[in-house]
C-alpha cells in the first residue's frame, strides 16, 4: 500500500520534526532537515488512520480550567504532605463511584487524568460505556465528604466540558442530553 504525500499529517510532521530536534539538543539546518525526513519516514512507514476528536478549544474556558486544575494541585499537594509528616493515626481512604455526564471518551479520560493528577487520588476504573469513574481517595470518612468529592469531581468535567466540548450544554444540562439520546 503507498501512502500520497497528500496523506501526510503536516502538523505531526512539524512535531515529529520539533521532537527530533531537541532530542538531538542543537537546532541547525542539518538537524532540522534530518528530522524532517526522519518524520516522513515514520508517517509513510507506520500510517496512522486520521482522526476526526470533535473538539473545539474555548480560551477563557481553557484558562479557567488550567488554573482551577493548579489550584487543586497545590491545594492537595500540601494536605497530602501535612497527612505524611503530621503525628496522628494513619489517614485511611474509600473507594468511591461516580456518573460522568459525557458520553465522549475523550473526554471522560481527559477528566479522569486531571482528577488522577491530584494528590489524594487515585483512578481505579472508567468504564466508558457506563459512564462510571472509580476513584481511591485519601481522608474521607463520611457520606457528606464523599459527596463533596464527587461534585468536586462533576465540577472538573464541567470545566473540561466547557474547554473542550463543541457543545457542552449537551452534555451539561440535563434535559438537553435526555432529548439527544431518546
Amino acid at each position: 500500500m503507498r501512502r500520497r504525500t497528500s496523506d501526510v499529517q503536516w502538523s505531526s510532521l512539524g512535531l515529529l520534526t520539533i521532537v527530533w530536534v531537541m532530542l538531538m539538543g542543537e537546532v541547525t539546518l542539518g538537524n532540522i532537515v534530518a528530522g524532517l525526513l526522519a518524520a516522513l519516514v515514520v508517517q509513510v512507514v507506520f500510517p496512522l488512520p486520521s482522526l476526526v476528536v470533535g473538539v473545539r478549544l474555548r480560551p477563557w474556558p481553557f484558562v479557567v480550567l488550567a488554573a482551577r486544575f493548579l489550584w487543586d494541585m497545590t491545594t492537595a499537594s500540601v494536605q497530602v504532605a501535612w497527612f505524611a509528616i503530621r503525628p496522628g493515626p494513619t489517614v485511611g481512604g474509600v473507594v468511591v463511584d461516580l456518573r460522568l455526564r459525557s458520553d465522549n471518551d475523550l473526554f471522560q479520560t481527559i477528566t479522569a487524568e486531571m482528577v488522577a493528577l491530584v494528590p489524594g487520588t487515585v483512578v481505579v476504573d472508567l468504564d466508558g460505556q457506563r459512564r462510571l469513574l472509580t476513584l481511591h481517595v485519601l481522608d474521607i470518612s463520611t457520606r457528606q465528604e464523599a459527596e463533596e468529592i464527587r461534585h468536586r469531581v462533576l465540577a472538573q468535567e464541567a470545566r473540561v466540558l466547557r474547554a473542550f466540548d463543541p457543545d457542552p450544554d449537551a452534555a451539561l444540562n440535563p434535559r438537553r442530553r435526555r432529548e439527544v439520546s431518546g
